[in-house]
């Protein structure tokens, strides 16, 4: 690899730079030089310079995502490390947290060292989640301090909310000093029980109303307030009572983040078209209206949520045709992640750049450098860990093109616009659409000055 993409917009929100028509020298997984009108000798030339009216290719950071289930170990049939970071380097993702909800949990020290050396023969980098509570039951703090020294980068149940506010609160307190923060999945458990009326799990049960999400919401900020210190970060947040709440914490300072996925940016009830299994539009939270998904996508755009997190949850075929109330909640999405949120969720056009923010920076600054995330930056002369992608490039959702091993995803044969073309993890290529991105043999040489 060495050559210069030519007529690239370059976009680094660390660097509060945003730079159209710009050549880009790359060579040896390096990126060397970024000049406008960069002479270039007899160095191959992909010329990506966008005909008059369209948007030009973008150079970015790496995407992060800070919610991601990879189901290993446990349930390799549905998702393993291997399918899992395919899929995140196909959508551009080069870092993502695997949350702790596998079998068994990642919930002591040791299955957290073990979880992080499965994780080094991934293709992207894979950070380690871990349980907050042991087995996820909300009864018993995880051992945090020797967790994250393990490695841990983030404390989550998510999945499942079943501790006390006091529990929580004291999670928040032990976490600060270890700067982690503490994911909370925001439903009410007893609530959701009760509207179901099931005495057991209610992972399945299909009715969540708003007010199971915004109790919920409610007794995060409370157990913040009452921790005086600490980070509470709220997991795909999907409903307008929810943003307000956010919102208004925010405003009074209180240290907390929040995330909202594709999905829920893009989707509401009812759908146009129904899928087929129903099941694969069933989600925890589940989609709400088109004022909740509008609520959502304003306060991506104006920073009241801080980043875009895919939730990426694939299942076997078997778990989404059941009927739809025993069925597996949750869908794929680190494929569909940019293009879904440019051409559904409100955030493409001259909103691109400000998405570009919250897949890098935003995810970044949740998770902070003590979790083991490395800084989303372009850097001159370093091994580079960036994606390429054109916002503009249409493409259909079909089972052959996506990585992970499962599609349980209602956009099969949809067209959308948005499309990763190259995804470089420290320097190696990890992803490279061929077809849109010829690749030239290069010869060695230096641009002309």
């Amino acid at each position: 690899m060495n050559c210069i993409l030519r007529g690239v917009r370059v976009i680094d929100p660390l660097a509060r730079r945003d730079a159209p028509g710009q050549d880009v020298w790359l060579s040896e997984g390096r990126i060397i030089a970024i000049y406008k009108h960069m002479g270039e000798g007899s160095l191959p030339v992909i010329d990506l310079t966008p005909a008059s009216g369209h948007a030009p290719v973008i150079l970015c950071p790496g995407f992060i995502d800070i919610h991601t289930h990879l189901r290993e170990p446990g349930d390799e049939g549905a998702e393993t490390l291997h399918s899992g970071s395919q899929a995140a380097a196909a959508g551009g993702f080069t870092q993502v947290v695997a949350m702790a909800n596998t079998v068994p949990p990642v919930d002591t020290p040791e299955r957290v060292k073990e979880a992080t050396f499965r994780a080094v023969a991934a293709s992207v980098q894979v950070l380690t989640g871990c349980a907050l509570t042991r087995g996820l039951q909300g009864a018993e703090l995880v051992d945090l301090e020797e967790c994250a020294a393990a490695g841990a980068a983030a404390f989550s149940d998510d999945g499942r909310n079943a501790l006390s506010p006091r529990l929580l609160s004291e999670a928040i307190v032990r976490a600060a000093p270890l700067r982690r923060p503490i994911l909370v999945h925001p439903e009410d458990e007893e609530l959701l029980a009760q509207v179901n009326n099931v005495q057991g799990p209610v992972n399945r049960c299909s009715l969540r109303p708003v007010e199971a999400e915004a109790r919920a919401v409610g007794y995060a900020l409370r157990a913040l307030t009452h921790a005086g210190r600490g980070h509470v970060h709220l997991q795909h947040l999907s409903a307008a009572a929810s943003v307000e709440m956010v919102r208004r914490a925010k405003e009074e300072g209180a240290t907390v983040t929040a995330e909202a996925t594709p999905h829920h940016l893009s989707m509401w009830l009812p759908m146009a078209t129904e899928p087929d299994p129903p099941a694969l539009r069933k989600v925890n939270p589940p989609l709400r209206t088109d004022r909740d998904r509008e609520a959502l996508v304003q306060a991506l755009r104006d920073g009241v949520i801080d980043c875009v997190a895919t939730d990426h949850a694939p299942h076997r075929v078997e778990e989404k045709t059941l009927p739809y109330d025993d069925a597996a909640p949750g869908m794929i999405g680190l494929e569909l992640a940019l293009a879904v949120c440019i051409t559904l969720g409100g955030m493409g056009g001259d909103w691109v750049p400000t998405l570009v923010e919250r897949l890098t920076l935003g995810p970044y600054r949740v998770l902070g450098p003590g979790a083991g995330i490395r800084e989303p930056r372009l850097r001159i002369g370093e091994a580079a860990t960036c994606v390429l992608f054109d916002p503009e490039a249409e493409w259909t959702v079909e089972p052959s093109h996506l990585r992970s091993t499962s599609q349980n995803t209602p956009l099969l044969g949809a067209k959308l616009r948005g499309r990763v073309l190259m995804t470089l993890v420290d320097g190696a290529l990890v992803h490279h659409d061929r077809q849109r991105l010829p690749w030239p043999v290069a010869a060695p040489s230096e641009p002309a000055s």
